[in-house]
């Protein structure tokens, strides 16, 4: 019995694991102090062109602009590195997750194949499907560890895709 609900949270984790990455990677990977100073920086400089007249101050508002260009090719190489680093990890753990808990499936799959995760009693007939839902167990009335990882990762995908 505990079977139906390992399974079942397992196949919850793998479909929600592109989630759970999104959620946990904002504590394992975080910006560069450099990368928030310059941003810091380039609202500054904004906040102050915003503030300067282009028709007044012409000569002011053209060192101010240029200013901000130089930041901004400053900030390019640090954003360059964090991102490719930020894609690195968004992949590694994902896909990391993924394949620890796909493993555990198979595991679960190959040792827990020949054992019926629930067994109905005799007052339920399921005989057009029975065949198929019993198959490595042979058990009249059972339903397989193999069906029930297939239904509750078809179930687990299809409510990912309600959720966003």
């Amino acid at each position: 019995m505990y079977l139906l609900f390992v399974i079942s949270a397992i196949c919850f984790l793998m479909a929600f694991s592109s989630k759970i990455t999104k959620l946990i990677l904002p504590f394992v990977l975080r910006e560069p102090a450099k990368l928030i100073k310059l941003r810091a920086q380039i609202e500054q400089a904004r906040r102050e062109l915003a503030k300067i007249s282009m028709r007044e101050n012409y000569l002011e508002y053209v060192h101010k602009e240029r200013a901000l260009v130089q930041l901004e090719k400053e900030m390019a190489a640090p954003r360059k590195s964090y991102n490719s680093r930020k894609l690195i990890y968004d992949y590694g753990i994902g896909y990391g997750l993924y394949a620890v808990l796909a493993l555990g499936l198979i595991v679960i799959s190959v040792f827990y194949r020949y054992q019926p995760v629930v067994v109905f009693g005799s007052n339920f007939n399921f005989e057009p499907f029975g065949k198929v839902l019993n198959f490595p167990t042979g058990v009249p009335n059972a339903v397989s560890t193999v069906f029930w990882i297939v239904v509750n990762n078809f179930v687990a995908r299809t409510v990912v895709g309600y959720v966003k």
